[in-house]
């Protein structure tokens, strides 16, 4: 109970005030405001997610939609109208309230409350009393805009539990907006600091993870603002830092996440039907494919760490695809999220942000290939042309999806496919060896196809993400496709292997217990 109560508070004060903080930095996707989205909207009864007007049932948890009645959000600071489905304001971060209510009460309270605790008070009563405090700076700082009184409330929480950690995390938030980057960063590095130090079972839940990165999200923000040899001498101990989780998580659990599965050979069916009035799945066919080894699991920060470390300090990019562009080191990430991002820091995350130069290079050091579209699908739908992994029928408690849906890879076991495979709908989506095409099917051999044989420009990639608006984008036969150079957050990749009587021995010796006193460099 030392930790728990200090981390709920902290996890419920930072899902409520982190777009207050930094709303740029949390901003999410809306539907565009017109007269044609208000009438045809839908909304989760459930989730209070909202679909355009053609979408029947919710990804998230399947309900029925019903019609959307929108009711005009504004912001009470600068009195703005929201876009349908924003809930902060989209300039200020503020939380929006119905227009038709009055604004917000801003008189302070009839009497003001200073707590006295004994010399003796237990740590439980430490804590109620601190967050006594924070609770009154959010209210200085949120009804008032009183950012000095807000400063002086949590000061006074500081002192009675310096080691709480919502209290590092709101005073950040209040340097921040004092202005004051440097103190808001020592408390930011406090808050995370105490995060870490929290037990294991606390570290295992998936609310504690998603706290943390939060905070890390918020450091790297405002880390941007610093000099450059501050921000340099700051990225090489987080880079030191990571390192040593990376190899750590690696002697643990490098032998689960390499697990493979085998593919028997024969005959499976591929697409969908004309009734799908999906035109480039179609027509629906049957392809035999010799067996094949695919990983159960997909390629984790971990591993893709790893293999950066070897293309760094070895310099070898013999096994890279012979086309890649000039000058690749293979680093995840884009301009605006780079390798030093916080998401990068968890080992279990599926990596994300690689375009499929990256993939192909990686699963040719690994000593393995990227799967072809026809194995891919085989060992998410099995032989008998299924929907999903699991079944006909959709299911949103088997699956990786939502924006509460878990990171760690191999979350949803009862979402394996018949073979075993994990996370092959939800989570990411991933690269495939193949060219893409819309009408390969029509003149696809019907004997291990590998995609057309010249270059379409476009590489396929399967799998629906967690990002994936509904359940019909979640079938195992939907074709998705990008450029070899695309990169974001919803594509990932994992590899497969020839099966022979080599290839069988490796995997056999890779299942073997792993031994602990194998140094990881």
């Amino acid at each position: 109970m030392k930790f728990v109560y200090p981390l709920i508070m902290l996890i419920v004060l930072t899902i409520t005030h982190f777009n207050f903080l930094h709303a740029e930095a949390t901003k999410k996707e809306s539907l565009p405001k017109t007269k044609e989205n208000i009438t045809k909207n839908k909304l989760c009864p459930g989730c209070s997610r909202i679909y355009p007007g053609d979408i029947s049932s919710c990804s998230i948890d399947g309900r029925e939609l019903v019609e959307f009645n929108e009711v005009d959000l504004i912001c009470p600071t600068c009195k703005e109208i929201a876009n349908p489905g924003e809930k902060f304001c989209k300039k200020d971060g503020t939380q929006l309230i119905s227009k038709s209510l009055p604004d917000k009460k801003t008189s302070a309270p009839d009497k003001k409350i200073e707590i006295n605790l004994p010399p003796n008070a237990t740590q439980e009563e430490k804590t109620k009393a601190a967050m006594y405090y924070i609770l009154e700076g959010n209210r200085l700082r949120e009804e008032l805009n009183d950012f000095e009184g807000a400063l002086g409330e949590y000061k006074k929480a500081e002192k009675i539990n310096p080691e709480l950690p919502a209290i590092h995390f709101q005073m950040g938030g209040i340097y921040w907006k004092l202005g004051k980057q440097r103190e808001a960063l020592t408390h930011l590095d406090k808050c995370k600091t105490l995060l870490e130090a929290q037990p294991p079972e606390t570290k295992s839940d998936e609310n504690y993870k998603k706290t943390l990165q939060d905070v890390k999200v918020y450091i790297s923000k405002l880390e941007k603002g610093l000099k450059p040899s501050e921000k340099n001498q700051r990225k090489e101990l987080t880079m030191a830092e990571r390192d040593e989780k990376m190899k750590k998580a690696l002697l643990e659990n490098n032998r689960k996440w390499n697990e493979m599965v085998l593919i028997p050979a024969g005959k499976f069916i591929m697409g969908t039907t004309e009734d799908e009035f999906i035109p480039e799945e179609t027509p629906q066919h049957e392809v035999y494919l010799d067996s094949y080894f695919i990983d159960k699991y997909e390629v984790t920060n971990a591993q893709y760490w790893a293999f950066l470390q070897s293309i760094k300090s070895t310099g070898d990019h013999s096994k890279c695809f012979p086309g890649e562009p000039k000058n690749k080191d293979h680093t995840p990430g884009t301009p605006h999220t780079g390798w030093d991002y916080p998401y990068y820091d968890y080992p279990d995350y599926p990596v994300t942000r690689v375009d499929w130069y990256d993939a192909y290079a990686y699963a040719a050091w690994a000593g393995k290939r990227l799967p072809t579209e026809a194995e891919w699908e085989k060992a998410a739908r099995g032989t008998d042309g299924r929907r999903f992994p699991w079944g006909n029928v959709w299911d949103a408690k088997r699956s990786n999806v939502g924006p509460d849906a878990p990171l760690s890879v191999g979350s949803f076991e009862y979402g394996a496919s018949v073979y075993g495979c994990l996370d092959l709908i939800g989570s990411i989506s991933e690269w495939c060896n193949d060219w893409y095409h819309p009408e390969y099917y029509h003149t696809s051999p019907s004997i291990n196809p590998k995609g057309p044989e010249t270059s379409t420009g476009l590489r396929i990639i399967k799998g629906a993400s967690l990002f994936a608006p509904y359940a019909y984008k979640m079938r195992c036969a939907v074709r998705i496709f990008g450029k070899p150079d695309d990169r974001n957050k919803s594509i990932g990749f994992r590899c497969a292997k020839d099966h022979t009587a080599e290839t069988e021995k490796t995997v056999k010796e890779a299942s073997k217990p792993e031994d602990k006193g194998k140094a990881v460099h």
